[in-house]
């Protein structure tokens, strides 16, 4: 029987659409381009198969996602946002700046990913930032997530791509850092190390603010 709430309401409705669990998590792994059935079982580490099976299933019911092929000489298909998953991009990044500030500290068993951080970026920076044209590394433990910010996009790099400001440290050490304050402090305690030319750096700060939307 397909759940519902039942009520005739914008939110109700799109609840009855992504609100089970994982669902929104496999539309943030999504976002992020085509990706295969292991690659996202992986990424969604503990989730169980049928459940990942399932939650796929019901998003391209509702035609959020689709199943494409891979030419040749690729073997295997992928899965892919439709135009109307993508729309969902804006209610990711609502939900992650309104969980900012649940990062202040990281559970012991807390899984990270770099690729949670490039989106993160694109959830808080702020969309007045003009004159912005700065490639950026993030450094982990756990890897590194390079992206090119203009005044108008957000995009992918590869990690051997020449950057212009890099900064590492433990992952919440790299998101208490999109706040430019709290940047500061991070530097002068020494938990978060910067390298960069300096007009790039200060195009840096005005990439993040206090009120960040979405890219």
């Amino acid at each position: 029987m397909v759940r519902s709430y039942a009520q005739y309401c914008a939110v109700a409705k799109s609840l009855d659409i992504v609100g089970d669990r994982w669902t929104l998590l496999v539309v943030r792994e999504l976002l992020d381009g085509p990706q295969r059935y292991n690659d996202l079982l992986s990424a969604l580490a503990p989730i169980a198969t049928d459940m990942l099976a399932g939650r796929l299933r019901d998003l391209e019911s509702h035609g959020l996602i689709q199943r494409r092929e891979l030419p040749k000489p690729a073997t295997g298909r992928v899965y892919e946002l439709t135009d109307l998953g993508r729309d969902l991009e804006d209610v990711v990044h609502a939900y992650a700046r309104w969980g900012r500030r649940l990062l202040d500290s990281r559970d012991p068993g807390d899984v990270v990913r770099p690729q949670w951080l490039g989106r993160a970026v694109r959830a808080f920076a702020r969309r007045d930032r003009e004159g912005v044209n700065l490639t950026l590394r993030l450094v982990t433990p756990e890897g590194t997530r390079t992206l090119h910010i203009d005044e108008h996009r957000i995009d992918d790099r590869e990690d051997e791509a020449p950057v212009d400001v890099t900064l590492s440290g433990e992952a919440e050490t790299l998101m208490a850092a999109m706040d430019p304050v709290r940047a500061v402090q991070l530097r002068a305690d020494g938990t978060l190390t910067v390298d960069g030319d300096p007009a790039a750096l200060s195009q840096l700060s005005r990439v993040f603010g206090p009120t960040p939307a979405a890219t």
